[in-house]
C-alpha cells in the first residue's frame, strides 16, 4: 500500500505535468502549484537564517560580523553548484516538457556526478586556504578568526551541497517543488535545534559559541543530502532514477549542462565577488556598520527568498513549455510569476518600512547597530519592486537557457553601479553607509530595466540548448 507521502507526491506531480489540451489548467494555478511549496521552503530557510542570527546576535557584534562574513564567503564558494543546478534544471525541464524522461534521467545523473566531484575539489581547496581568503576582507582579528573557522567547518562536507543543489534542481525541473520543501523544513528544524544546543552549550553539550552555527549547518546539510538521494532513487514518482546506466562522463550531456551552467556560475561569481567587495567596504566603515548591514540583509530574506520561489516557477514553466514547443505559454507563465512575486514583495516592503525599528531590535541588543540597520532596511523597503522584476524575470531567462544575457546584466548592475558608484558615494565622497546603499538601490533599478528589455526582445524563445 502506498504511503501517505507517496500518494501526496503523486497527486502533486500529476497536477504539475506540462499543459495539454486534455488536461487544462490555468497559468496562475500552475505558477502557484510550483511557487507555493518553494515559497514555504524559502520561508523555512529564512527562518533558519533568522534563528541563527538571533542566537549569534546574543554573543555580540564581533560574532554577528564573523559568522556573517563566513556565510558570505561560503555563498561565494557555492557558485559552482548554483551553475550546475541552473543548467541541470533548465535541461531537465526541457526534457520533461518534450516527454523524454530517459534523457531527463541521464542529465540528472551527469549533473550529480559533476556536483560531487566539484564539491570534493572545493572542500579541499577551502580547507587549506580559508585564512588567506578571509584575510583579504580586512576585518578585525577577532572577526577574521571566527570567519575562517566557520569557512573550514562548512567546507569540510562541501560535496553534500552539490548533492542538495543538483538533486533539488532535478526535482524542480521535473515540476516537483513539494519534496524539496519538506526536506528543507525537516533539516531546518534539525539546524535550529543543533545550533541552540551547540552555540549555548545546552543539554549537556559543550558551549561552542558562534562556531556552533557552522556545526549545525553542516549537520543539517549532510542529512538533507541523504534525504534528497533517497527521494531521487527510491520514492520519486516524478522522475525516478536508477543506479544502473547513465553514470561516468557523457561528453554530450556535460557540454549542454556547462553551456548553460558556466555562464550561470560566472554570473554567481560576478554577483558574489561584488557582494564581498560591498561587504568589505562596509567593514572598512567599522564593525557596527557591517553588523547593521548583515542584520538588514537577514531581515530582507523574508521578501527575497519567496521571490526566489516565483523565480523557480518561472524557470520550470519556461523550460517545460519551450520543451513542449509552446513559447507563448512560456511567456505568459513568466509574467504571471512576476505579478504574484511583485505583489508579495510590495507588501513586505511596506511591512519593513513600518516595522523597521522593532525588527532590528529583535536581532541585536547593540545600540550602535540599531540606527544604521534601520537605514539599510528603509532602502530595502524602497527597492522591493525593482528586486522582484530583476530576480523573477532573470529566472525566466535562465529557464530558457539565456544565461549569457543574465551574466552581462548582473555585471553591469553589481560592479558598475553597486560597487563602483557605492565606492564613490560611500568612501570617496564620505557619505558612508548611506552612500553605499544609494548605489545598492541603483543596482536593482538598473538590473530590473535591463532584464525587462532583454525579455521583451523574445530572443530567448529560439535558443537551442
Amino acid at each position: 500500500m502506498a504511503s501517505t507521502w507517496e500518494r501526496l507526491s503523486a497527486r502533486v506531480a500529476a497536477l504539475r505535468q506540462p499543459p495539454t489540451p486534455d488536461a487544462p489548467i490555468t497559468t496562475n494555478r500552475r505558477v502557484l502549484l510550483l511557487a507555493g511549496p518553494s515559497l514555504i521552503e524559502n520561508l523555512l530557510q529564512t527562518m533558519l537564517t533568522v534563528f541563527d542570527m538571533i542566537f549569534v546576535g546574543q554573543l555580540g557584534k564581533d560574532a554577528i560580523a564573523g559568522i556573517g562574513l563566513g556565510g558570505q564567503l561560503t555563498f561565494f564558494l557555492q557558485v559552482a553548484f548554483m551553475g550546475l543546478a541552473v543548467g541541470n534544471t533548465a535541461l531537465v525541464a526541457r526534457a520533461i516538457g518534450a516527454g523524454d524522461k530517459r534523457e531527463a534521467e541521464r542529465i540528472a545523473k551527469q549533473s550529480l556526478t559533476l556536483g560531487v566531484v566539484v564539491g570534493l575539489g572545493i572542500g579541499l581547496f577551502t580547507w587549506f586556504t580559508a585564512d588567506a581568503i578571509v584575510g583579504v576582507m580586512g576585518a578585525t582579528p577577532e572577526v577574521s578568526a571566527l570567519a575562517s573557522s566557520f569557512l573550514r567547518i562548512v567546507s569540510l562536507f562541501a560535496f553534500v551541497m552539490g548533492v542538495m543543489f543538483v538533486g533539488s534542481g532535478t526535482l524542480r525541473g521535473a515540476g516537483d517543488t513539494f519534496t524539496p520543501m519538506l526536506i528543507t523544513g525537516f533539516i531546518n528544524i534539525i539546524n535550529i535545534v543543533v545550533a541552540y544546543t551547540l552555540i549555548f552549550g545546552n543539554f549537556g553539550f559543550p558551549r561552542m559559541g558562534a562556531l556552533g552555527s557552522a556545526m549545525a549547518i553542516t549537520t543539517s546539510r549532510v542529512i538533507g543530502a541523504c534525504l534528497i538521494a533517497y527521494v531521487l532513487f527510491r520514492s520519486n514518482r516524478v522522475l525516478p532514477l536508477t543506479w544502473r546506466g547513465g553514470w561516468g562522463f557523457h561528453r554530450d550531456v556535460i557540454a549542454r549542462i556547462l553551456n548553460i551552467g558556466l555562464p550561470s556560475a560566472a554570473e554567481q561569481i560576478v554577483f558574489q565577488a561584488g557582494f564581498l567587495v560591498f561587504a568589505a567596504m562596509a567593514v572598512s566603515l567599522g564593525t557596527a556598520n557591517y553588523a547593521a548591514q548583515q542584520v538588514a540583509f537577514t531581515i530582507s530574506n523574508f521578501s527575497i527568498m519567496p521571490a526566489f520561489a516565483f523565480g523557480v516557477a518561472a524557470t520550470t514553466l519556461v523550460g517545460q513549455n519551450l520543451g513542449a514547443k509552446n513559447p507563448e505559454r512560456a511567456e505568459q507563465s513568466a509574467y504571471q510569476a512576476l505579478k504574484n512575486g511583485t505583489l508579495w514583495m510590495v507588501v513586505m516592503g511596506v511591512a519593513f518600512l513600518i516595522g523597521r525599528e522593532p525588527l532590528v531590535r529583535l536581532f541585536t541588543t547593540d545600540a550602535d547597530v540599531w540606527g544604521p540597520a534601520q537605514m539599510c532596511l528603509t532602502f530595502i523597503a524602497l527597492g522591493q519592486p525593482f528586486m522582484s522584476v530583476g530576480m523573477i524575470m532573470a529566472s525566466a531567462l535562465r529557464g530558457a537557457g539565456d544565461t549569457r544575457a543574465t551574466l552581462a546584466i548582473t555585471f553591469v548592475g553589481i560592479w558598475l553601479v553597486r560597487v563602483c558608484l557605492g565606492y564613490v558615494l560611500g568612501i570617496v565622497l564620505g557619505l558612508g553607509l548611506f552612500g553605499m546603499w544609494v548605489a545598492w538601490l541603483g543596482d536593482f533599478a538598473v538590473r530590473a530595466l535591463l532584464v525587462s528589455l532583454r525579455f521583451r526582445t523574445g530572443r530567448w524563445k529560439t535558443l537551442r540548448v
